[in-house]
């Protein structure tokens, strides 16, 4: 179970949401509805779904926070031209320099977190773009390299005091990984649909994201619009196929609709990153090393979603439907996971180490579940909070 219940968090939702400019939310107006758009809430409309809309993204709908508004010109996997979206790399780090209070050291790469003989934290040793080595001292240290690295920079970080790695106590670091359920379903129609224009993902279904048992699995999915551009669709249609069916489909490009399904992935303590025994980065560090297995229950998930989504498809009129295989993993979370526990987990609920008072975690490897949505909404209200809290800590003195 997470530590923090909906009412401790919603604030920060709100006023993440405010910050990232989300539409659809605290007065910002919905996208306008594109082809892809119209095709998926026809389907939904025919199939009795009754919660979906043109979704709640970080892409602006008019100009904002000194950010354009979205130009609807497509290919928004390709980097947003228009200079619509929000991101922590176009927005937060150049608000963040411009205070002069934060030095952005690019290119470098912590090598391990230091502590003192008492077991703080006090500093990282980190390697330069030449390859260089620093030490930079710190009162407090923040991870914020997700559920990969994260634990990686723990585990190596290992010492006489911490033989395990750092915050590592439970034995839970590096476990618990999480993706999502994720694939796409492909359809053609008799006339141009132009996926690619409008913003990447400009229309949602919520109806399955509940819990309902008679499905046959635990959880839920989110079922929405996917509009890429050809070089993306070509790589996701069907990896590594060829022959006249494959170039079928890509000359059937214009006529195309997406759609792409998200649904929780279950944790599973066996799902871990653990450090490779033999290989090594070009630092000499071990390299991360994943053990993933599907668990029954995304699969059951997987089977149902698909099978609705192609049919929702044809009943908005398609004449024929791809499946394209499930993609291995999406949206990586868990492996340092909260806990009111310092058994069961890794952090408390500000993200705080239990083993290590001034060590936070800042990502989505904190997430004990990952349910159905995309996390990122969920890391900056978490972010927020943390900082919140440490800032608190910092002014009485208790960190």
């Amino acid at each position: 179970d997470w530590p923090i219940s909906f009412e401790d968090i919603e604030p920060y939702y709100v006023r993440a949401e405010d910050k990232m400019g989300v539409s659809g939310r605290n007065g910002i107006a919905f996208h306008p509805k594109n082809n892809n758009y119209k095709v998926m809430a026809l389907g939904a409309k025919r199939m009795g779904y009754r919660d979906f809309d043109t979704n709640n993204v970080a892409i602006n709908v008019e100009p904002r926070d000194g950010r354009n508004a979205c130009d609807s010109i497509g290919f928004c996997m390709q980097g947003c031209r228009s200079g619509a979206k929000w991101s922590t790399f176009n927005v937060d780090l150049p608000q963040a320099e411009a205070t002069g209070r934060c030095e952005i050291r690019a290119e470098c790469m912590v090598l391990k977190i230091e502590h003192d003989s008492d077991g703080k934290v006090n500093g990282v040793l980190y390697a330069d773009r030449d390859g260089n080595h620093h030490v930079q001292k710190a009162r407090i240290v923040c991870v914020a390299g997700n559920a990969i690295e994260t634990p990686r920079l723990l585990l190596n970080s290992e010492s006489d005091h911490y033989s395990d790695g750092l915050a590592n106590s439970s034995g839970m670091l590096g476990r618990n990984y999480m993706r999502h359920m994720f694939g796409f379903v492909y359809a053609e129609f008799d006339h141009p649909v132009s996926m690619n224009r409008g913003i990447v993902c400009g229309g949602i279904i919520r109806d399955e994201a509940k819990h309902d048992d008679s499905r046959g699995f635990a959880g839920g999915y989110y079922t929405g619009t996917i509009g890429l551009g050809l070089p993306f669709y070509a790589a996701f249609l069907n990896p590594g196929a060829w022959g006249r069916e494959y170039a079928g489909w890509l000359e059937s490009y214009e006529r195309i609709a997406g759609m792409q399904i998200l649904g929780e992935d279950m944790a599973l303590e066996t799902n871990a990153v653990s450090l490779h025994p033999n290989e090594k980065d070009q630092y000499g560090l071990p390299i991360p090393s994943l053990h993933l297995d599907d668990h029954p229950n995304e699969i059951s998930m997987k089977n149902y979603a698909y099978r609705k989504t192609a049919a929702l498809l044809q009943a908005s009129g398609a004449h024929r439907v791809f499946e394209s295989p499930p993609l291995p993993a999406s949206h990586n979370m868990g492996t340092c996971r909260m806990s009111d526990d310092p058994q069961t987990g890794v952090v408390n609920k500000f993200g705080q180490s239990h083993d290590i008072a001034n060590l936070f975690i800042s990502d989505g490897s904190q997430f004990t579940t990952g349910a159905a949505a995309n996390p990122t909404l969920t890391i900056v209200a978490l972010a927020i909070r943390q900082a919140e809290y440490i800032a608190e800590h910092m002014r009485t003195n208790e960190i």
